[in-house]
């Protein structure tokens, strides 16, 4: 078991489904997102998904691209990424997922950011672009603890 299913399974315990939220890092304020987070747990999420900007999100839509080049002009960066998902994860202990596409991944090094990932306490990664095919090659012993979400569509 993971992290992510063994805190799915203590909801399903409770007769409860797992409510997931995804939020764009830095948006709608750099600043203050990590209180936004927080707030949405609050609130009841029980399992973040943070967004890493990119400027080329062609698979998203119009609302979440808008989101990412909001947070780009305003310096939202990967690093920024992993301090706001260790903030989060000093202060609540639900599941958090970074959700990337393969190139700020690719930029900032496959090893570094599977670190990174770990150091911050990230407990899973969406990383959509990657090939079913090429999956168990992208993912090399360095993401060993951390899940791995694939996302099909009707047409996988």
């Amino acid at each position: 078991m993971s992290y992510i299913s063994d805190y799915i399974e203590k909801l399903n315990r409770k007769n409860r489904k797992a409510l997931t939220i995804f939020l764009t890092a830095g948006y709608p304020s750099k600043d203050n997102f990590v209180d936004l987070a927080l707030d949405i747990i609050d609130a009841g999420a029980d399992i973040l998904e943070i967004g890493v900007p990119f400027g080329d999100s062609l698979a998203d839509g119009p609302v979440v691209q808008s989101s990412y080049i909001d947070s780009l002009e305003h310096g939202v960066h990967l690093r920024d990424v992993f301090s706001y998902v260790h903030e989060i994860k000093q202060k609540r202990d639900n599941p958090v997922i970074i959700m990337s596409a393969a190139n700020p991944l690719m930029k900032f090094g496959k090893a570094a950011f599977a670190g990174e990932c770990v150091k911050s306490g990230t407990n899973g990664l969406i990383i959509p672009d990657i090939p079913i095919e090429e999956h168990a090659d992208f993912f090399t012993e360095d993401f060993n603890n951390i899940d791995k979400i694939i996302l099909t569509t009707p047409t996988s």
